[in-house]
């Protein structure tokens, strides 16, 4: 049961547990002060939102994406070749054993995945590198001076030796290959540098029993451009030279699976950057951290327990016999104790404090001021009894329990 005091007005007091305090409505926690608190939270996971949706890839999919319908995806390669008979599928692996040619747009694969290509085509598949920065390239990639046209690029050289008859190339901005000196290589549509070096926009090896394709690039068969001149027929005569070729088309290794670090991640400088902030905080450390001399003793000071307090006053109380001082402090005590458990407040008078209580614990409200009422007290046991009831009611005030 609630106590309600009342005051001298006749108006009621507010019933103990009820209130802001109670419900939640602190100003600590209000709607306002917790969207406050919130809103850097919400923040970073809108920037991060945005941030992704301005990452992620539009539907018409990546450049050179095999599945990818805008004007530099590669899915009208992909349908040629089905046309003209080819089996083609997406490969994330290393093309199986009855795979025979396999064609390399954009090289985002891992080491163990190029090791596994190169023994592949030694035992005699055909392997297709069109990206002119890949690993597995045979020539040194260069620019041409001022871009590549159709006049550029004349099916000369060795052409013949990969079945490749009289075709002309649009090969957009592509790059050409500097052969190395070394020996065995099929070149194919030569260039003239202005330097007077020659390039070539096609070289071939033949490892092993199979071969070895590279190109200056693949923008010549890009959706935009794969209908241009005979570019498409550059891919049927070296892709599918007949009906059921199977043809695997790499796609990029999924995420974690090479061996590459975190760090090895990091560019030089921002590696040597970290290292010297770790330089200078071992040097910080050390220097906040060193010692002149020996260390000074000092004596520090001794905490005195509450307890001890409490029996240091009773000690004089007791000295100097004053029943009604001590008697004083406890009746003091259990009201400003009452006043604030039935929600009257700590300076609340004792009439006001026996009321409320009287209504809790149904007692006559006489016999709770009887206890907390100043009023003279005879002899020691007097005293004793008084705390021994004080004790009790402050029990019977909380259900039971001592607080």
């Amino acid at each position: 049961m609630t106590a309600v005091a009342s005051r001298p007005d006749g108006s009621a007091d507010r019933p103990a547990g009820d209130g802001p305090a109670a419900a939640g409505g602190s100003p600590g926690t209000s709607p306002r002060r917790r969207l406050r608190r919130a809103l850097p939270a919400l923040s970073l996971a809108g920037a991060l939102v945005l941030l992704g949706v301005l990452a992620a890839p539009s539907g018409q999919g990546a450049p050179l994406d095999p599945n990818g319908t805008g004007p530099l995806g590669a899915k009208a390669l992909v349908e040629v070749l089905r046309a003209y008979g080819a089996e083609v599928s997406l490969v994330d692996g290393v093309p199986g054993p009855g795979v025979q040619a396999a064609v390399v747009l954009s090289d985002r694969l891992d080491d163990d995945r190029r090791a596994g290509l190169q023994r592949w085509a030694a035992g005699g598949g055909l392997l297709l590198v069109a990206d002119p920065s890949s690993p597995l390239q045979l020539g040194a990639p260069t620019r041409a001076g001022n871009g590549l046209t159709v006049e550029d690029l004349h099916p000369d050289g060795q052409c013949h030796d990969l079945g490749l008859g009289r075709l002309r190339l649009s090969a957009g901005p592509s790059l050409l290959l500097r052969a190395p000196g070394t020996a065995g290589l099929t070149r194919c549509f030569p260039y003239q540098l202005s330097g007077g070096e020659e390039a070539d926009f096609l070289l071939a090896s033949h490892p092993g029993s199979g071969t070895v394709v590279a190109l200056g690039g693949a923008g010549l068969w890009t959706n935009g451009r794969l209908a241009a001149d005979d570019n498409a027929a550059l891919a049927v005569d070296l892709l599918a030279p007949r009906p059921g070729t199977r043809v695997a088309v790499l796609v990029p290794s999924r995420a974690g699976s090479g061996h590459g670090t975190a760090y090895g991640l990091l560019g030089p400088r921002v590696r040597s950057a970290l290292l010297q902030l770790l330089v200078a905080f071992g040097v910080l450390a050390w220097w906040r951290g060193r010692r002149l001399g020996s260390p000074v003793p000092e004596r520090q000071p001794v905490p005195v327990a509450g307890a001890e307090i409490v029996t240091a006053v009773g000690g004089l109380l007791a000295r100097t016999r004053n029943r009604d001082a001590a008697a004083r402090q406890l009746r003091d005590g259990a009201r400003r104790w009452m006043g604030e458990r039935l929600g009257l407040g700590r300076t609340a008078p004792p009439a006001r404090v026996a009321d409320a209580a009287a209504a809790r614990l149904g007692r006559d409200p006489s016999g709770v001021l009887a206890l907390l009422a100043d009023r003279p007290v005879l002899d020691d046991a007097e005293l004793v009894r008084l705390a021994q009831s004080l004790t009790q009611l402050r029990q019977e005030v909380t259900g039971g329990h001592l607080p």
